[in-house]
This record gives C-alpha cells, structure tokens and sequence, in this order.
C-alpha cells in the first residue's frame, strides 16, 4: 500500500477524502491507513489535523452510505421482479444475482452470524473488522435497515476509531507501520472494550443527572 501513502504525500487532503470515500465503497484498501498516516503528517507539521479529522468523517460516512443505497438499490431491483416472504434474519431474503458476486457466500454466513448474535450493533461492530465492514452496510441497505439507525450506528462507531488511528499516527510518526501491525490482530477487542467503557460512563453520567 506504499501507492496510497505516496498519494496522500502529493494531494494531502483530497488523496485522504479520495481514499477513504473507496475504502467505504468496499473498495481492497485498508481504511486505517490514511488515517495513520494522515496524523504522522499532521504530526509533521504538514496536515492541520483538525482539518484532517473533518475530512476523514465525512468522506467515510459518504463512502458507508453509498454502499448502503447499492444494498437498498439491489433489493428494490430485486422486489420488483419477485415478492420476497417475511424472513427472520437478515439474509434469508433471495438476492439478486448482482449482490451474490459482491458477497461471495462464505462472508454472507458470517455477516448473518453478526446480526444473529448483535443485531442492530452489527452495524457498529462491522466497522472494527477488516474484511467483514463492506459486507454488513451493503446488507444493512439490502435488508430495509433504517437509514437514520445506520448513521447513528456507523457514526458512532467512527466518532470511536478516526481519532484513535489519527492520534497514533500523530504520536508514533514513523514507527506506525509496526504499531499498525500489532493492533491489526486485537483490533475489534480494542475498539469494543472502548466501545463498552464509553457505554457504561455514559449510562453512569445519565443515571446522576
């Protein structure tokens, strides 16, 4: 992935927007790393970083809920040449061929699973694993998922892990790579134990007031 650090190198901020607004289409490229390095630059004194933290938010969201309507788009094709019956799980529905190719049916299992075992935190969770994010927001659109829910889920999910990948690369610099390496195996339990710490202040601080 040397080609995206050497994009952002050259456009700063539209390289960034660009892509992580791919990134969010399901697009192969690694969503953390733009923000990484994003921050090492910020650190260097060559990106303002509140700027930086903008940008990303906005461009993932935009990428996120793009692929959300394709999944929306492929089940309002999809009604229209057949009524599908009441299910009870998310991928129950028939899908259309067009969704069978993006979402080979091994991940369709495992996106199924998500939703089983979470539901609507699936949306939350998905974006913490690599591989597995593209999938759920596709079917979170495919499956009539509220679209105010979806951005409420996959905000708050972002508003968690953009200024975490920001702040690392701000104060690791050049040693991100390694750092990144070693959080890629731990990354969903990192991010959900913070996820549950902010949970429960926030259950604690509701319940004072």
């Amino acid at each position: 992935m040397d080609w995206v650090t050497e994009y952002i190198e050259e456009f700063q901020y539209v390289a960034i927007a660009l892509v992580l607004f791919l990134a969010g289409l399901g697009v192969p490229i690694p969503e953390d790393i733009p923000l990484i390095y994003g921050g090492v630059m910020a650190g260097q004194g060559k990106l303002d970083v509140s700027i930086h933290f903008l940008v990303s938010m906005i461009f993932i969201l935009v990428g996120d809920t793009c692929l959300y309507f394709i999944g929306k788009k492929l089940a309002k094709n999809k009604q229209g040449h057949q009524q599908t019956a009441d299910v009870d799980s998310p991928l129950d529905m028939q899908t259309s061929s067009r969704f069978d190719k993006l979402v080979k049916p091994e991940m369709r299992a495992k996106v199924q699973s998500y939703f089983d075992r979470y539901g609507s935190w699936a949306v939350f969770l998905g974006r913490f694993v690599a591989g597995v994010r593209g999938a759920v927001f596709l079917t979170a659109g495919l499956t009539g998922f509220p679209l105010k829910r979806f951005l409420v889920l996959d905000g708050l999910a972002a508003l968690l892990s953009v200024p975490i990948w920001i702040a690392i690369g701000y104060k690791v610099g050049e040693r991100w790579t390694e750092i990144l390496e070693s959080m890629k195996s731990y990354q969903l339990y990192v991010f959900g134990g913070l996820a549950v710490i902010i949970v429960i202040w926030w259950l604690i601080k509701r319940k004072k007031t």
